[in-house]
């Protein structure tokens, strides 16, 4: 696995005195959040990471954990003073043009590292490094290799995110020029996309909405969309076309439950936005339960019909795909919404009651996982359900866990349920108390405790969103860690590392990674079992 360097340790001294010291202070002075003789003081120099380079001019923040936040900026020495500052923990940030932002304490990019606290009357110590980001450049132009002026041009970066893949933007934004250059700077090291689009709002409008992005090397598909991979302080080129932007019509009929013409509310609603700003456009039926919808960007969407007034609660949906042609004949019919009734029992040979406070929610198994509805007890009841739904078990104490869910006669413990327009459905969950237990240690561990272990199936088809079969744990300050629950008849394997992001543990491009060097092992039912792990950096 590729290691990334610190990017320098932040150092931490915290004086316990009655009265502030007196320390050089940056050009502007230390914002005042807490008037008073007993408010504390942070202090400090931003140095170019790994010398004694000082960094004139760069902006510092500090925010509180409970809303509070000063300002101020370095002089020509590095040196910054902020002031008055009420008790509480806080972060430290120090920004520049060019140069990486990095919080008080951070080893990493992208980490976000503990506050640090501040107690009445005390001084913070609190040197911060910065190092000199990368840079990505390059040209845009059309399908005739002219240059295109005004294109927003952004970078990216992907994360997991409520099982979904979203990409998160790096740096700031910028537009090309006449030559359709642009260039995006100040980016820490990791892998990117780059993606081009026509805005809709003004550069400076607060709205973020563009039409569909251009990724490089040139596909408006994000899964055929090239990576660009960023060393420390390093450039890169990203020269591509922009796909053409060809709006379309989407049309057809909606028709109710009764085979007549449906008076229905439209949606049609982006059905994932790896941008996590979904577009979603709006209309109503015709008197016949005609539609048709316009100005509608090439991509995947999702267009559901809800019946108007006071007649019955009727809805439909189904799947549209937009490629720049436009979409006729869409056909919906709608129908009463599905429910759900079941029953939760405990596993033969079970020892121990059932814990009260069960609850079993249906999640819709399309990208983001909304709650359609859940009911609690042991007999439970959940209305409301359309589309595709998992189903999931909440208030589990440490002792019980699924060991199976069925519709019908369908096991659904990992699979989607679709119940009809007005189905009842029939559900029986068992649970178990006969649990698994995977234990052991982890060699040249983090002695503060920062090691994650992470247990994934052989089996890559289980490593989807929600999945029973991904588990995460931090390792202990001796080394050790426990996992208990997974499910059993299982070939799995297990890694240990000093650093993860949230949710990375359920990223695919992770576990494809470290899966040659994860240790196997299987597990069957109620078995215990021990294994070693060497800790991989990062």
């Amino acid at each position: 696995m590729r290691q990334i360097a610190a990017l320098g340790l932040a150092s931490i001294v915290i004086l316990a005195l009655g009265e502030p010291a007196l320390f050089a202070q940056g050009r502007r002075g230390g914002a005042r959040t807490n008037p008073g003789r007993n408010a504390a003081t942070i202090i400090g120099r931003v140095l170019v990471a790994g010398t004694e380079t000082p960094v004139r001019g760069a902006d510092i923040v500090a925010e509180s954990e409970s809303g509070g936040r000063a300002a101020t900026r370095t002089d020509d020495d590095g040196v910054y003073r902020l002031e008055r500052l009420a008790e509480g923990e806080w972060h430290v940030t120090a920004s520049k043009g060019g140069f990486v932002d990095w919080t008080f304490g951070q080893q990493r990019p992208f980490e976000v590292p503990p506050p640090v606290a501040l107690a009445r009357g005390q001084q913070l110590a609190a040197d911060i490094p910065l190092t000199r980001g990368g840079a990505i450049s390059g040209r845009v132009f059309d399908q005739s290799g002219d240059p295109i002026a005004g294109l927003q041009m952004r970078v990216y970066r992907s994360r997991m995110e409520r099982g979904a893949r979203l990409l998160k933007s790096v740096g700031a934004a910028d537009l090309t020029d006449d030559r359709g250059a642009f260039r995006v700077y100040g980016l820490p090291p990791g892998d990117y996309y780059v993606a081009a689009s026509l805005r809709i709002a003004p550069i400076d409008s607060v709205v973020e909405t563009t039409y569909s992005p251009t990724y490089f090397p040139g596909t408006g598909d994000l899964a055929e969309a090239q990576r660009i991979r960023l060393g420390l302080g390093s450039e890169a080129n990203a020269t591509f076309p922009l796909l053409p932007v060809v709006r379309a019509r989407v049309s057809g009929i909606v028709t109710n439950a009764a085979g007549a013409p449906a008076d229905a509310f439209l949606n049609l609603v982006s059905e994932s936005s790896e941008l996590g700003v979904p577009l979603g456009i709006g209309g109503v039926t015709r008197s016949n339960g005609t539609f048709t919808l316009t100005d509608v960007p090439p991509g995947h969407y999702m267009l559901t019909a809800t019946l108007r007034g006071d007649g019955p609660d009727e809805s439909g949906s189904i799947a549209v795909t937009v490629d720049g042609a436009d979409v006729t004949g869409a056909s919906l019919v709608t129908g009463r919404p599905a429910t759900l009734r079941g029953t939760i029992v405990a596993d033969s040979g079970a020892a121990r009651r059932l814990p009260s406070g069960l609850e079993v929610t249906a999640l819709s198994a399309r990208p983001g996982g909304t709650v359609l509805g859940s009911g609690s007890g042991a007999r439970f009841e959940i209305e409301s359900l359309s589309g595709p739904f998992r189903l999931q078990v909440g208030g589990l104490s440490d002792d019980w866990v699924v060991k199976s869910i069925t519709v019908g006669d369908v096991d659904v413990t990992d699979a989607a349920v679709e119940l009809g327009p007005g189905q009842q459905g029939e559900a029986r969950v068992v649970l178990t108390d006969r649990l698994t237990e995977v234990t052991g240690v982890v060699e040249s561990a983090d002695p503060r405790g920062t090691g994650s272990v992470v247990i994934f199936p052989e089996d890559s088809t289980k490593w989807g969103p929600r999945s029973r079969y991904l588990r995460v744990t931090q390792v202990h300050a001796d080394g050790s860690f426990q996992i208990v629950g997974m499910p059993p008849s299982e070939r799995y394997l297990a890694v240990a590392t000093n650093y993860l992001e949230d949710g990375e543990h359920t990223d695919p491009d992770f576990l494809t990674v470290v899966r040659d060097m994860a240790v196997p092992f299987s597990l069957d039912d109620g078995e215990a079992r021990r294994i070693e792990l060497r800790l991989i950096p990062r």
